[in-house]
């Protein structure tokens, strides 16, 4: 019954294919990738329970393979439309059980989230994130969840930092949960002493102890 939009990227899509063994989820993204396909012919996909567009996917954007457009051509099943639709918080306000997965470059110990910059390389710009962060965290049964990897270049870099490398794209006050293959930290409504610890807690093993060592400071502030 929930409602999902997907970032763009490896791991929203990886989350997709894994959802075969739900039903009656629905979509309203503002992009969407061939794991679209996959949740229909498993039968998990129909938009059957959403309050508005029911039966119908929404989308801005189909990014993927021949595969994916073959499958959305002339498809009354899925909708294309305008970020005055897709992104628009009215919109996404009359969606309940709303859960968006969007990915990071890097999270701090305090919540804030960098989903542009990975050092000195700029990947792009905030897209929608802040609107359905926003969204999913406010939607009644909803979540925001953010999902990235532990690590980056072979393990040599954590995900889970000290200090951001690059801008913020969406604030601490806004995230919701984090998702790293180590677990998942709920950090809404938490203390940044709290927040740094459910962080550690998802971070990959070889980092935990230097970052409780840089949790430090954020603890005695509170």
């Amino acid at each position: 019954g929930a409602v999902l939009q997907m970032g763009v990227g490896t791991v929203p899509d990886a989350v997709l294919r894994l959802l075969s063994d739900r039903r009656d989820l629905g979509v309203h993204s503002g992009m969407l990738g061939d794991g679209l396909v996959d949740l229909v012919e498993s039968g998990a996909l129909t938009n059957a329970r959403k309050k508005i567009d029911r039966g119908v996917s929404i989308t801005g954007a189909l990014i993927g393979t021949d595969r994916l457009y073959g499958f959305a051509h002339r498809n009354r099943e899925i909708r294309m439309c305008t970020t005055s639709y897709t992104h628009d918080a009215g919109v996404l306000a009359q969606l309940e059980n709303l859960v968006t997965i969007n990915s990071a470059m890097e999270v701090d110990l305090t919540g804030q989230v960098n989903a542009e910059q990975s050092g000195s390389a700029y990947l792009g710009g905030t897209g929608g994130q802040v609107d359905f962060v926003r969204a999913g965290a406010r939607s009644p049964g909803g979540h925001a969840i953010m999902a990235l990897p532990a690590t980056a270049k072979n393990g040599t870099v954590s995900r889970i930092t000290a200090g951001l490398s690059g801008p913020v794209t969406t604030a601490r006050s806004e995230v919701d949960v984090v998702v790293t293959e180590f677990g998942a930290a709920e950090l809404r409504g938490q203390t940044l002493a709290e927040r740094s610890r459910r962080l550690i807690a998802i971070a990959h093993p070889d980092f935990r102890d230097a970052l409780d060592r840089e949790a430090h400071l954020i603890r005695q502030r509170g």
